[in-house]
């Protein structure tokens, strides 16, 4: 009886402590939301839009910021992977392709016999060079979406690169929008119906979610699903709803049940090899990224505080959708940042921030040592950086208007941002912008460097709301 007793003054001693020390440092004792927030806010060099969390049934949470709000698209970048990804396990399951097809079978020209699910895996024995940190120069990303793959598509130059020397199909990964764009090629060819390949991703992914997406196309018609896809956060959400519920939606099997095993299977290639330049510990799987072990080159799970069923979609500049089943979690982060902030920090955040809120949440970490967390840390740490290779001196001006020709374009006609807000977006990019004209009445945007100085210009131009803008004149 004594114990109770005492337990009980200690309990209202502590009460009154922490309710005196609140009233003489107002603000000084943050709410979980509030301290999430403020992490959101005040990390460096970041412009966090949107973040939505979702757990056990509803969402616990939801931030917006510098103009955005639950009816504004956000650009996707690379999470746009994963649904491409998607349309491909789709067009299998009815019929219209095989991921053990050879992709000469679609494309003749190609050059080597990898297979579908080899290019699923990014390992499609093509040559290609990605990792970058800020504008990338003398790439084949910056080549392929703004410069030489402008004219004739993002098809078509991946076509005419040479083969890996890091090795065949399946043998290896090596992290390739290029490898992206070739699905979505196969699956042109695959539908052989231009009509009906335009209406697809609309018809069998987003419309069935109740998503009004933007997917962009590059000059041959073809959908840019590298990069390229709006929706607004609340969409991302339920796209990583879809993932979490295993491809089903309102009782449809959306994503078939064989492609739902590869989201969450490591690819072969992941097995074996990495090229030179890619993070070791990348558990890809099928244009998605899991937080599996890498058995075959025994890398541990990368992610501590994320859980071991998760399936990851990333882009550029932040974009983060994040879905565990087990956990009935989804995490949508979406934002513009001039260095992306660091996904370590931000999973132990919100780990931090749903325990805080009362829920069951079970990660990785959680059954790990303190000397293997420091191990995993250790593993980070020595992960090669994304930093842009120096490129030509000369080919920067063009670069800089082709960039900001289409990212202008489709930041004022698809996310309907303001000028003030779309330079902003392309500061955390480009220090110096080009000159910069919109033509309202045709849907252009003209780059140009001092009224032409250094060359051509380039112009993107509007093609209405499912397909946005596209780079018609890149020089």
């Amino acid at each position: 009886m004594k114990s109770v007793f005492l337990k009980a003054v200690s309990l209202l001693l502590f009460t009154l402590l922490v309710s005196s020390l609140a009233q003489a440092w107002p603000g000084s004792i943050k709410t979980p939301e509030e301290e999430l927030t403020a992490f959101l806010r005040d990390t460096k060099k970041t412009n966090t839009d949107a973040v939505i969390i979702y757990k056990d049934g509803k969402v616990i949470y939801e931030f917006y910021d510098r103009e955005y709000t639950p009816k504004t698209k956000h650009l996707s970048w690379s999470t746009a992977k994963t649904m491409s990804g998607i349309l491909i396990g789709v067009a299998e399951g009815e019929g219209l392709l095989s991921i053990n097809d050879p992709v000469k079978k679609y494309l003749p020209t190609f050059q080597n016999n990898a297979r579908i699910i080899d290019v699923l895996g990014m390992a499609s024995g093509i040559k290609y060079k990605e990792a970058f940190e800020g504008l990338p120069l003398n790439l084949d990303l910056t080549n392929m979406l703004y410069l030489e793959g402008q004219a004739k598509g993002y098809v078509d130059y991946m076509l005419r690169n040479p083969l890996s020397p890091t090795g065949g199909p399946g043998e290896y990964f090596n992290y390739s929008s290029g490898d992206t764009n070739i699905l979505l090629g196969v699956l042109e060819k695959a539908i052989n119906n231009k009509k009906v390949y335009d209406r697809y991703p609309f018809e069998k992914l987003f419309k069935p979610l109740g998503i009004n997406a933007t997917f962009e196309q590059d000059m041959a018609g073809t959908f840019v699903g590298s990069a390229y896809i709006y929706m607004t956060a609340p969409d991302f959400l339920k796209m990583g709803q879809l993932v979490k519920n295993k491809g089903v939606w309102n009782g449809k099997q959306i994503i078939p049940l064989r492609y739902i095993e590869l989201l969450n299977r490591v690819a072969d290639g992941v097995q074996k090899k990495v090229q030179e330049g890619n993070p070791e510990n990348k558990a890809y799987s099928s244009q998605a990224i899991t937080n599996l072990p890498i058995e075959g080159r025994n890398q541990p799970s990368a992610y501590d505080d994320l859980p071991l069923d998760s399936v990851i979609m990333y882009g550029f500049q932040g974009q983060i959708v994040a879905s565990s089943p087990s956990q009935d979690l989804v995490m949508v982060k979406l934002s513009m940042d001039a260095k992306d902030m660091d996904r370590l920090a931000f999973y132990a955040a919100t780990k931090k921030f749903i325990l805080a809120k009362g829920y069951k949440y079970e990660t990785v970490g959680d059954s790990k040592t303190f000397d293997e967390k420091k191990q995993t840390l250790k593993n980070w740490s020595e992960q090669p950086p994304d930093d842009a290779n120096s490129g030509p001196v000369a080919s920067f001006p063009h670069l800089m208007r082709a960039f900001s020709a289409k990212e202008y374009c489709s930041c004022r006609f698809v996310i309907g941002r303001s000028e003030e807000a779309c330079k902003d977006d392309l500061n955390a990019i480009l220090k110096v912008l080009p000159e910069l004209k919109i033509n309202a009445a045709d849907g252009t945007v003209t780059a140009q460097i001092i009224g032409g100085l250094f060359g051509q210009k380039a112009i993107a131009k509007y093609r209405g709301t499912d397909y946005g803008c596209t780079l018609i004149q890149s020089e």
